[in-house]
């Protein structure tokens, strides 16, 4: 029995007799329908070389400014503004301290010039005055030619891509407070509670409970004065270094006293009597460490210097709340609590 052929008709005519497949569709074509195929991919290649060339015109252009740059420029213009307003701000704070340490500089040696015209005049001297002198105009020297303590802090923002910067003002004070290491006679004088003062109102300890409260016997209306101290023994918290008014001394029974302006610790501000400090973290001043309290009458500020870690800082005071003559106050907060003022000469 003889199989039967069944021949394939042409897509495009659906006549028989399609004799020719396309490779790429496998679509059967027949003859002139295959040529007309081949014609309409002809046009489509001719079609993808124009819009090649096409391309390859524009690839030779510049490319079209994308929007980021407007941004990027932008972004660009405010940070030199802000770079050059920090720079201008840096500068001018530079000026003022290295102007204020010259002025302090030259009101230290007027005074020295004065007290030599004056011993010169009355032939009022002795070779320990002279040693005294001499010592002076070296201290004097040094600070003119030692460069001012300073340096420069990041503002390590991050949220910023720039870092800012400022004058760290307050390593600039240690320049006046090296004009002069004489230390002012002072001793312990006005108590409140219960509080045991020894070696001749060097030394005062906390022996009951509560706070103490502890004056000075001097009274500071001018000039600059400096009073050194050391914490003998302490417990879990520091003591109030400051002053007060004299007109509040008699209030020592008082929790908070209205005048006193000082420091419960480095961090930890006190000022006409409210605690400026938001968090108590961890305690820098401890015991055995010694610090120098400088009661700036001319300036009107005070100053606290912590020897281990050689920071100094600064506390304006104001004249309204704390009115001269300005008296010295320590407040030991628990028992056992010590404080010693230092270098005093007992003769006197």
């Amino acid at each position: 029995m003889a199989s039967s052929h069944v021949k394939q008709s042409c897509v495009k005519c659906d006549k028989g007799g399609g004799i020719a497949i396309c490779s790429g569709c496998q679509q059967q074509y027949c003859v002139k329908h295959f040529i007309e195929h081949r014609q309409e991919l002809a046009i489509e290649m001719d079609q993808i070389g124009q819009q090649h060339d096409l391309l390859r015109r524009d690839l030779s252009k510049d490319m079209p400014e994308h929007s980021l740059f407007t941004s990027i420029n932008t972004w660009e213009r405010e940070s030199i503004t802000k770079i050059q307003v920090a720079a201008e701000v840096a500068r001018a704070d530079l000026q003022q301290i290295l102007d204020r340490t010259k002025n302090d500089l030259k009101i230290s040696v007027d005074k020295l010039t004065n007290e030599l015209q004056s011993s010169r005049e009355l032939d009022d001297y002795t070779e320990i005055d002279i040693e005294k002198w001499m010592k002076n105009l070296k201290e004097l020297q040094m600070i003119f030619e030692t460069p001012v303590n300073l340096n420069i802090l990041s503002d390590n923002d991050s949220q910023s891509s720039i870092n800012l910067i400022t004058i760290n003002t307050q390593l600039s004070i240690k320049n006046s407070l090296q004009i002069s290491n004489k230390l002012t006679h002072e001793r312990f004088d006005t108590v409140y509670g219960l509080t045991n003062i020894s070696e001749n109102g060097l030394v005062a300890q906390n022996i009951g409970d509560n706070y103490s409260r502890i004056c000075g016997k001097n009274e500071y209306s001018s000039g600059v004065h400096q009073i050194s101290f050391r914490l003998d023994e302490q417990t879990n918290s520091c003591p109030f270094l400051g002053i007060i008014s004299l007109t509040d001394v008699l209030n020592l029974r008082e929790i908070t006293l209205s005048s006193a302006n000082g420091w419960l610790d480095l961090d930890y501000p006190i000022i006409n009597g409210k605690t400026q400090a938001i968090v108590f973290s961890n305690r820098t001043i401890q015991s055995g460490d010694e610090v120098t309290l400088i009661i700036d009458c001319d300036n009107q500020e005070i100053l606290l210097e912590h020897h281990r870690t050689k920071r100094l800082i600064r506390q304006s005071i104001n004249l309204q709340q704390c009115p001269f003559p300005w008296k010295i106050l320590v407040a030991l907060s628990s028992k056992h609590g010590s404080i010693r003022i230092l270098n005093y000469n007992k003769s006197t």
